[in-house]
């Protein structure tokens, strides 16, 4: 009976120890369904935050994050020509143009053709090594300085930043003048530059080969839409220093100001000025567009950089080493400006898609701001230049 009674108590101690680890089983299933709500697989409901279109980010125009503005980039690399030979001639040349754009934009293709052609003509006798960026000098005086102390031999400086040393590039500055980019190189590549050439020569000691051309100048801004002189008044412009195009632009109404072209982003972005007057494609180039609104298609002057070499460099070159200096300088300004003229519509396509405000003015719109000029600026002009040379100009645009 005790040994029966043992038996009994044992199989109840079994049984309660089987019921309480299947209740054990059942409640931790229980805590699992209710605390991994992943099982519910809610990506499949169509709740999901991203699948709503309330990111902050949809909150900017769509096309302005899509579009691509510019031409490829960084496609050929500078040549680094520090490790030639002491047999070759390195001769370092100062520009404006950013190192992505080397090859590609119109500036870019001016300088590798006058690389590449320097390098060709002289069987790498003679080469170009590229600063970028005005990365050895920034204005038109440290240039100069520059130069004639032998740190450099060669730079890239604009038509317009030539005032405090000559008026050799008055005829490309007249404005309203030039009226197209045909125009423009015509005048700038005949008769007319030739006798610029000589005379900037003459003035500065300095040589040039060549010029890179960039476009039709245009007027931007931050603030408006421009179709009249009335609606430039009160704008705070920044202009070249050439005398010529400060007074162009107070002729018709803008306040003034200069700013050194490396130091023009940040002028903008910062509202130091209400806009500036550069042509398409440096619009792109330097990216004024992530900071201007507004572009209006004056086309009052080209914008025009001149390419030249330092007393210094040419009174040690052979005559043959100038000969192939000129004639890679002749083949570098085409190319550029074939460049130019191929691209800008394209460019102009882009910075519509990005979403800038692109005005071109009617005929009537337009004469209105060639009268602000047409008396006071234009006579400037004329007796900068001579009666000669204006009377060349004249006859070189009929």
């Amino acid at each position: 009976m005790k040994k029966r009674s043992v038996k009994i108590v044992a199989l109840m101690l079994i049984a309660a120890m089987v019921f309480a680890l299947a209740g054990c089983t059942l409640g931790n299933q229980a805590q699992q369904a209710t605390t991994e709500p992943a099982q519910t697989e809610p990506a499949q409901t169509g709740t999901e935050p991203a699948q709503t279109g309330t990111e902050p980010a949809q909150t900017e125009p769509a096309q302005t994050a899509e579009v691509t503005v510019g031409l490829e980039r960084n496609k050929y690399p500078i040549p680094d020509y520090s490790g030639v030979g002491s047999d070759v001639r390195v001769i370092r040349l100062s520009v404006s143009m950013n190192e992505a754009d080397y090859g590609v934009a119109a500036t870019g293709a001016m300088v590798k053709t006058f690389v590449d052609k320097m390098e060709e003509l002289s069987g790498g006798k003679v080469v170009v090594q590229v600063y970028p960026g005005n990365q050895l000098a920034g204005t038109t005086d440290d240039i100069i300085n520059g130069l004639n102390t032998g740190a450099f031999e060669m730079a890239e400086v604009g038509a317009g930043n030539w005032g405090d040393y000559t008026t050799a590039f008055a005829p490309l500055n007249v404005p309203f003048i030039l009226e197209n980019d045909e125009v423009a190189y015509d005048v700038a590549t005949g008769e007319i530059g030739d006798a610029m050439f000589e005379q900037f020569t003459a003035d500065t000691n300095m040589h040039p080969v060549g010029f890179m051309y960039m476009g039709m100048r245009t007027i931007t801004n931050d603030k408006k839409e421009i179709h009249s002189p009335a609606d430039v008044k009160g704008l705070k412009i920044r202009t070249q220093s050439d005398p010529i195009q400060r007074a162009t632009f107070e002729a018709i109404g803008a306040s003034t100001m200069t700013v050194a072209f490396s130091e023009l982003f940040t002028a903008l972005q910062q509202g130091q000025c209400d806009g500036q007057d550069n042509p398409i494609s440096l619009i792109v180039t330097r990216k004024f567009y992530e900071v201007q609104n507004y572009v209006t298609m004056l086309n009052h002057m080209p914008n025009i950089s001149i390419v030249f070499a330092s007393d210094m460099l040419w009174n040690q070159l052979s005559d043959e080493e100038k000969g192939w200096m000129v004639e890679a300088g002749e083949a570098a300004t085409k190319a550029g400006y074939d460049t130019c003229v191929s691209t800008t519509d394209l460019l102009r396509s882009q910075l519509e898609a990005y979403g800038l405000t692109i005005t071109d003015l009617t005929s009537e719109e337009h004469q209105a701001f060639v009268d602000c000029v047409s008396g006071s600026v234009w006579n400037d002009c004329k007796a900068k230049m001579g009666d000669d040379l204006w009377n060349k100009l004249m006859d070189a645009v009929k």
